[in-house]
């Protein structure tokens, strides 16, 4: 018998901020995991309603917009957060409240031990676990002498130490830094660091920006003809930031990014996934659409086999803890200690105009680099030493023992 109460869901994030793709593409598959759920009954014949908020990519916005999903529109839990800032004041909220928060944005602090409350889950990748995807597979395939453009703000600053430190150990060398104001106030930010990057000769210029400053970044390096002298890498780019540069200047760069649509072709659960989202909105899904879509299911999961409503949150944690799952590609592992999200990543080259089949056929995987302990900081290096194997007493059978 179908109840009249609904489950709430509180979706937050930038969607109209200067990262507003990538949140509306976390927003329709938060929709799409939430259709699916629906159709099917719901949960515990409960329908699933999806309340939307737009934080801007403001911080303080953020948080008084978590507070009025908590307080006054009643949301049982929280999925969303885009930039390394919003998600800190989200998760300041929902940890207070005592409620779930399913992050979908990079950050290197959510997960340390003063941030992370015991109901906050991390799905994206950190800054760190993309350095080490891209930097690794780079110092492998395209050389050891890297100069690096930052945007300089949390996010960047996070990149910059993390390439500066793997340089490090892998004996590459990081032959200059150049940072640029956020936003961007034009291209002259960029431009003005050319000689500098010429006068360094660096094998290869790694840009740590995203979105719309990507695309100017892009731009810069083609004009003034650095791709003709060294390799490009974009650390982290998507599908709708990368499709809006023109062919000709887009071949025969580099991205890093933990899902592409292309994984149809080799992966069931990527399939499955690129299919029901092509359906549903017209578009093939990019790395954020299948973390809103990913989260979203960990959630309903948990909640379902739980079985009770109110929602405890204490108990869905304890039921996610060092659980393994597939939504969309290989399988994904919930560490216990930060409540992180390990998975695989990718190294993707940029096609030309001749090479592509179709509209989405923008780049081919060149590069994966699976999942590892070591792909992440340990649990000790972000102060979860006590928490090893979980939040929640008990620990999760499966480590009971």
């Amino acid at each position: 018998m179908k109840k009249t109460e609904t489950i709430k869901l509180g979706f937050i994030s930038g969607l109209s901020g200067v990262y507003s793709w990538s949140a509306q593409n976390q927003l329709q598959g938060v929709i799409l995991a939430t259709q699916e759920m629906n159709k099917n009954g719901g949960i515990d014949g409960r329908q699933i309603e999806i309340i939307i908020r737009d934080d801007e990519t403001k911080p303080e916005l953020a948080a008084k917009l978590t507070r009025k999903l908590i307080q006054e529109d009643k949301a049982d839990f929280i999925i969303g957060g885009l930039s390394a800032d919003t998600q800190l004041w989200i998760n300041k909220e929902t940890r207070a409240a005592g409620k779930i928060f399913m992050s979908l944005g990079q950050s290197n602090d959510l997960t340390k031990a003063q941030n992370l409350g015991p109901y906050t889950f991390h799905h994206a990748l950190t800054p760190y676990m993309t350095v080490q995807g891209t930097g690794k597979w780079v110092f492998e395939n395209l050389g050891k002498d890297w100069f690096i453009i930052v945007a300089d703000y949390a996010w960047g600053q996070a990149v910059q130490k993390d390439y500066e430190n793997l340089s490090k150990r892998m004996g590459a060398r990081c032959v200059g830094v150049a940072k640029t104001p956020f936003p961007l106030k034009g291209k002259e930010d960029i431009m003005k660091h050319v000689p500098e990057i010429l006068r360094k000769k660096p094998e290869v210029l790694i840009g740590a920006n995203y979105g719309a400053e990507q695309l100017i970044f892009m731009e810069v390096a083609n004009k003034m003809g650095l791709k003709r002298k060294m390799s490009i890498v974009n650390t982290l780019s998507e599908i709708n930031v990368i499709e809006r540069v023109p062919p000709e200047e887009a071949v025969g760069m580099y991205w890093g990014v933990s899902f592409y649509w292309g994984l149809a072709d080799i992966l069931p659960a990527a399939k499955k996934f690129v299919s029901a989202y092509q359906r549903r909105f017209g578009q093939v899904p990019s790395s954020y659409s299948a973390y809103g879509y990913s989260g979203a299911c960990e959630i309903f999961y948990a909640i379902r086999k739980l079985g009770t409503y109110p929602i405890d949150a204490a108990a869905v944690s304890r039921e996610l803890e060092g659980r393994t799952f597939s939504h969309y590609k290989t399988p994904e592992w919930w560490r216990p200690c930060d409540h992180q999200a390990f998975q695989d990543h990718y190294i993707l080259k940029l096609k030309g105009t001749e090479e592509r089949k179709n509209k989405n056929d923008i780049s081919e995987i060149i590069g994966t680099t699976s999942w590892e302990l070591d792909f992440e900081r340990t649990c000790e290096d972000l102060g979860h030493k006590k928490n090893t194997w979980g939040h929640i007493d008990p620990p999760p059978p499966s480590y009971a023992n």
